[in-house]
């Protein structure tokens, strides 16, 4: 036998497979939407399958948390630039801030990873979008969240 095969061969034989845990992925639908400001409800939506913020605000969702460890939270958004500026949010788990102020690299839809060390247990994951601005018909900054999914590392 070449031996080459031999160290994956043993490792079926005993029954050794690494298997990565799956991703923890957060129902869109199920978070708390809650505008910064006295505003329309409908500025923060779910909708389109995506949290659509038209204007400052949080949505927060219960997370469960399966061991203590160190993660990557992987926010999936996209967003309407305004005033040379694409829209920014803060990421939080619990009383922890991830990332404070982050702005978005690209209007497009892309995936942005943070590193978190989280604690086994339920908590609360949010993400406030911070920095609206508008005028009509001039300028309008928004942020969609597409996708939020947390992965053991």
């Amino acid at each position: 036998m070449n031996r080459w095969y031999i160290a994956p061969v043993f490792a079926l034989t005993l029954g050794v497979v690494a298997v990565a845990a799956e991703p923890i992925k957060l129902d869109l639908a199920e978070f708390k939407l809650t505008p910064a400001a006295k505003v329309a409800d409908d500025l923060v939506k779910y909708e389109n399958d995506a949290l659509n913020f038209y204007a400052n605000g949080t949505a927060s969702a219960k997370l469960t948390v399966p061991a203590d460890g160190e993660y990557v939270i992987v926010i999936d958004a996209s967003c309407q630039a305004a005033l040379k500026e694409n829209a920014k949010f803060t990421l939080k788990v619990g009383d922890m801030v991830v990332k404070e102020k982050f702005e978005l690299t690209a209007e497009e839809q892309k995936e942005y990873k943070f590193d978190a060390k989280l604690t086994k247990g339920e908590t609360t994951l949010s993400i406030a979008y911070i920095n609206d601005v508008y005028k009509e018909g001039e300028y309008d900054r928004n942020l969609f969240v597409h996708g939020v999914r947390v992965e053991k590392k």
